[in-house]
């Protein structure tokens, strides 16, 4: 019963640790069942909580080690011990990695969660009908997006679309990856039109009928690339992202913020992103490390809180800091080569980090795991980019497409540009997806999808000087040997593993 205990559908977790912001202000519950909980509307709304809470998990498991880290734009140079993020970028992780395992269990809770949620709502009465419908529809929608994590993320899972018992558990086995997707699909698609296209002040940080689409364009997109390659999925994308791009300005956050820096720092939380996870320091754990993982060895005039020191260790490479156009306005909003740092007495240091979400000269941040910085999932810019990329999938450099292009080149005060050929095309939005969101996990996904991420992996390995190669078993994660060693010949291992 011990490994049976690990699985991931033993227990479903109804209450998370409580999300930030003010719909997310909702008191611990100790002591509750789930025959025992779910009694009121109330009840559900806490529900709903426990299920945004899990995506405080996200930033640094899944868009930091798991795909940024991957990526071309960091370079594990220290490794003192065994270290996941040397691992997963050197192409040497195991099952065994910690980082590896606590998503996969961080994705299933929250599907757990979810389930919880929508096993149990029907059976509440409601003061207000539209808020169940509300609350349906973003339950629906976030488990799916959590299926949309784990499956490009390790393939073939379990798809458990319900609360069930131990014994159920160790009879559910890994179902193809296209009845995931189409199980992604058909849930987004169902409640994209139930949710609204903007909340109140209070309950900024919900998904939007617009975030919805947005990500369900992604859905659609990597469903287009590899590894499904189904290429009629396009069109549905297409559709998507014009029907967002033909309401622009009708919402703060559907358009293009005329100043990158903007978009980012704890005062700018919920004006401008479509989606973002919610943070919240004040010492609750509610508060986020993701800045911290990748800070330099700053002064405390600049951060006053001890860190991590991580950039010593995996810092940014060579070939993302000289890919920029030296005009570039991201880098600068991005990117630090110069700082005093905490050594005593104080160095000049020009180890490169990632200071995109570093909120300088905070007088209340007390610890490097209480940051209030919200972290995006999706922005506008991605929504035209995509769109950007289907014009040129199907029809090559338009003007249209490379008008798209140029929006996002123009606001980082690059000149434009009219790419003759969809490989120059090409060329060029790969570069601005590297740019326009570094140090937000988005470049290794667009990576994979597109088929580039091992001919650009490996001859960077190349470049620099690494006897490494990586095929297209690299493209997946192990499964954890936790979950393999649930039950004999439950999970299947990825190949390669």
């Amino acid at each position: 019963m011990k490994k049976i205990f690990l699985a991931i559908v033993i227990l479903v977790t109804i209450i998370g640790t409580s999300c930030n912001k003010d719909y997310l202000n909702v008191k611990p519950t100790s002591s509750i069942t789930a025959g025992n909980f779910y009694q009121s509307q109330q009840d559900i709304q806490q529900a709903v909580t426990g299920v945004y809470s899990s995506l405080r998990d996200w930033p640094v498991d899944i868009y930091l080690f798991l795909s940024e880290v991957r990526s071309n734009n960091f370079y594990a140079v220290f490794a003192d011990a065994q270290r996941d993020y040397y691992d997963i970028n050197n192409f040497q992780e195991n099952a065994q990695d910690a980082t590896i395992h606590d998503t996969w269990q961080s994705l299933y809770s929250m599907v757990n969660r979810a389930n919880g949620v929508l096993e149990n709502i029907d059976n509440v009465t409601f003061d207000d009908p539209s808020l169940k419908t509300q609350y349906t529809a973003e339950t629906r929608f976030l488990r799916a997006y959590a299926y949309f994590q784990l499956v490009r993320l390790w393939g073939k899972v379990p798809l458990v679309t319900k609360v069930i018992s131990p014994s159920e558990g160790v009879q559910i086995k890994q179902s193809d990856p296209a009845d995931i997707y189409k199980f992604i699909t058909t849930e987004m698609d169902a409640v994209k039109d139930s949710l609204p296209g903007d909340y109140n002040a209070s309950d900024n940080g919900r998904v939007t009928s617009w975030a919805a689409k947005g990500i369900l364009a992604k859905v659609y997109l990597t469903m287009a690339g590899y590894p499904l390659k189904q290429t009629a999925m396009m069109n549905n994308a297409k559709g998507l992202l014009e029907d967002i791009i033909s309401h622009e300005g009708t919402t703060p956050k559907l358009k293009l913020t005329p100043n990158y820096g903007d978009l980012f720092g704890y005062k700018n939380d919920n004006l401008h992103d479509m989606l973002e996870v919610q943070y919240v320091s004040g010492g609750l754990g509610e508060g986020s490390t993701f800045p911290s993982e990748v800070l330099g060895n700053v002064s405390p005039s600049l951060v006053n809180v001890t860190i991590l020191n991580s950039a010593n260790r995996l810092t940014i490479s060579q070939d993302l800091l000289t890919s920029y156009d030296s005009i570039d306005k991201r880098f600068d909003v991005s990117i630090d080569t110069s700082y005093t740092t905490n050594d005593n007495p104080p160095q000049h240091s020009n180890v490169p980090f990632f200071k995109k979400f570093v909120d300088f000269g905070l007088t209340t941040l007390t610890k490097y795991d209480d940051w209030p910085e919200n972290f995006p999932l999706l922005r506008y810019a991605d929504v035209l980019l995509m769109e950007a990329e289907i014009l040129n999938d199907q029809s090559g450099p338009t003007g249209e497409a490379t008008d798209l292009l140029n929006r996002i080149r123009s606001r980082a005060g690059l000149p434009s540009i009219t790419p003759a050929t969809k490989e120059e095309f090409d060329s060029a939005l790969t570069s601005e997806y590297r740019h326009e969101f570094a140090d937000e996990g988005q470049y290794w996904f667009y990576l994979v999808r597109t088929e580039k991420a091992i001919p650009v992996m490996n001859a960077w390995f190349q470049a620099t000087g690494r006897n490494k190669t990586i095929d297209e078993h690299n493209l997946l994660y192990p499964i954890p040997q936790t979950e393999i060693d649930i039950y004999p010949d439950l999970y299947q291992q990825n190949p390669g593993y």
